[in-house]
């Protein structure tokens, strides 16, 4: 006997009883993973499998014969009645609804509605309910997580992220920079790398990403024009699934900077050394060549109001060029420019007539140049330049480094107090602007040896933030260092005028405090963790931090940092968000 042999038995005998289900007809509606139903012309229940019975709660013999009304109740029955009427008709429905269950609990749905035809009647309609909450709750996390991922890279400047499942497939492409590799992100998004990207970049991607899917981490760097991108694949795990992600950054001006620093390091060397000044002008005019990798590069010092000296240059001065060289304030000169306006110079030969000073750059075959002040003791004292044989061969861009480089040279080129610069560069934290660790040993020595001196107390406060980690594996390590660098702008500002504070190292920051006892300092210390605490850091939230704090006159020989590291360790010990002191308990 079929469902519609069994209904006609039924059919034929009023008032109607609950007809036998044969017991193989039963598993096979019970093996259906979805709860299953049959409602008649009248919209009087007929069968119904035991997943739907247990989904609303009801017997079998209970919901035979009941309308469906008293079933879904007036508020869901109303709206599904115009996909009842529809399905009465003839035509099939499939929906989504959200219900509650039996228990009281919200479930996600898909809803199916097929009429029961027979010789041109429709004589009812089976309903499959299929339970989606699980798909759809899962939907929801991969938008949010979408939604995060595209914020993230929306919102950071010179980065771009790429989400990528198994197959290859790009699920998201989004960031500030990835136009610059010549892809929007409708390019991108739900096609596979072989069929978007050039062949031989697809087949140069494909073992990176693979290795990203097989949990690895890989980093490399490519260079498109004048920028320099650091690309590092990686995996992400999310529900259970694995997809692999492709974050790419800018670091241009990083390497620049790196590229300046270590210009200035042999600067400062030829400086510690007591070089000539004429040296260190040639060392500093092929330094500048080669960091903007420019045609010629020159050091020039005003020697009066309509005057100047070239008194290096790389390579070696052309014949077309004099040292010594008086002009007009009329010149087209990049140097007589900051001579006049004492502002950066960029300045592009031929336009119009430019006078004595025109005339040789362009008879040495330069057709661009820029220059940037150089002042000491406060009064300026010449330019650095840069010349090109093209009209385009200096930038803007170029100029404002140039001009941060210049503030570099005035070091070399001052006096006494331009070296102690160059040292207190040498020992200073670059992310967060502390000083670093050598300049923190240094001053520790020096406080303990005053406070022996004079007799007077110094505490220090070893600070960490917590779960730090967590805050890199979700946000990135990009997000990770704006965090650190407002740590210690929030360190700096609780911190006293004679008080050193400096990042030692990864999240860990330390705070001297000269003639200050450890009460004081437990204060100190306390001040800074609710100050760091209280205010949200942007997206990453609430983070908080332990100290661990102790007096000099408490670590005995085990040392003052060694002794306020005890306390922090118990101070992580302890459930972390707190200050500890070293020796309070005995």
């Amino acid at each position: 006997m079929n469902i519609h042999s069994a209904l006609d038995h039924e059919n034929a005998n009023h008032p109607p009883a609950m007809p036998e289900v044969p017991a193989q007809m039963r598993a096979v509606l019970n093996g259906i993973p979805a709860m299953v139903a049959y409602w008649d012309a009248e919209l009087r229940n007929r069968l119904a499998n035991d997943a739907y019975l247990s989904w609303f709660g009801v017997e079998a013999q209970q919901l035979y014969g009941m309308h469906i009304r008293e079933l879904l109740h007036e508020d869901v029955y109303a709206a599904n009645r115009g996909y009842i009427d529809k399905v009465l008709g003839g035509e099939p429905q499939l929906f989504k609804r959200t219900l509650t269950d039996a228990g009281g609990g919200t479930r996600h749905a898909e809803v199916s509605y097929m009429p029961d035809e027979r010789d041109g009647a429709v004589l009812g309609f089976f309903v499959m309910i299929t339970d989606v909450t699980d798909r759809v709750l899962a939907e929801h996390r991969q938008r949010r997580d979408t939604d995060r991922y595209r914020a993230l890279a929306g919102s950071i400047p010179g980065v771009f992220v790429l989400l990528f499942d198994a197959d290859l497939r790009y699920l998201i492409a989004e960031g500030q920079e990835l136009h610059a590799f010549g892809y929007r992100p409708e390019e991108l998004e739900g096609r596979r790398i072989h069929d978007v990207l050039e062949g031989w970049l697809a087949e140069e991607l494909e073992p990176r990403y693979r290795a990203a899917l097989a949990g690895e981490e890989v980093a490399w760097t490519r260079r498109i024009g004048p920028r320099t991108y650091r690309l590092k694949a990686g995996p992400v795990n999310s529900d259970g699934a694995t997809a692999g992600m492709v974050v790419a950054v800018d670091v241009t001006e990083r390497l620049q900077q790196e590229q300046t620093w270590a210009a200035l390091h042999e600067i400062a060397t030829a400086v510690a050394r007591n070089a000539a000044p004429e040296d260190i002008s040639v060392q500093l005019a092929f330094i500048l060549r080669d960091l903007f990798a420019v045609d010629s590069a020159a050091v020039v010092r005003y020697t009066g109001p309509l005057s100047a000296e070239i008194v290096a240059m790389a390579p070696a001065m052309p014949s077309t060029l004099s040292r010594e060289h008086v002009f007009a304030l009329t010149d087209n000169s990049a140097t007589v420019r900051v001579a006049v306006t004492g502002k950066p110079a960029l300045v592009v030969y031929g336009t119009k007539s430019g006078g004595v000073a025109e005339g040789q750059m362009l008879a040495g075959g330069f057709r661009s140049a820029a220059a940037a002040p150089i002042r000491v003791h406060g009064s300026l004292w010449g330019v650095v330049s840069l010349t090109s044989k093209s009209s385009t061969g200096v930038t803007a861009a170029m100029l404002e480094r140039l001009a941060q480089f210049a503030e570099l040279v005035e070091i070399a080129i001052g006096n006494t107090e331009a070296r102690a610069q160059l040292e207190r560069q040498a020992t200073t934290d670059e992310l967060s602007g502390l000083p670093n660790r050598r300049s923190l040993e240094q001053h520790l020595a020096h406080e303990i040896e005053r406070a022996a001196a004079r007799g007077t107390h110094l505490s220090a406060i070893v600070l960490d933030i917590d779960h730090f980690k967590k805050v890199n594996d979700t946000f990135g390590h990009l997000m990770g260092d704006v965090v650190l660098a407002d740590v210690a702008a929030r360190l700096r500002a609780v911190a006293r005028k004679d008080e050193i504070v400096a990042r030692f190292g990864g999240e860990e920051f330390v705070w001297l405090l000269p003639e200050t006892d450890g009460v004081e300092a437990l204060l100190a210390a306390e001040r800074a963790r609710v100050a760091i605490g209280s205010e949200p850091f942007g997206d990453v939230g609430h983070i908080t931090v332990s100290a661990g704090v102790c007096e000099l006159s408490d670590a005995g020989s085990r040392g003052l940092l060694a002794c306020a590291d005890r306390a922090l360790y118990a101070a992580k010990h302890a459930g972390r968000d707190r200050s500890e002191r070293y020796g309070a308990a005995g």
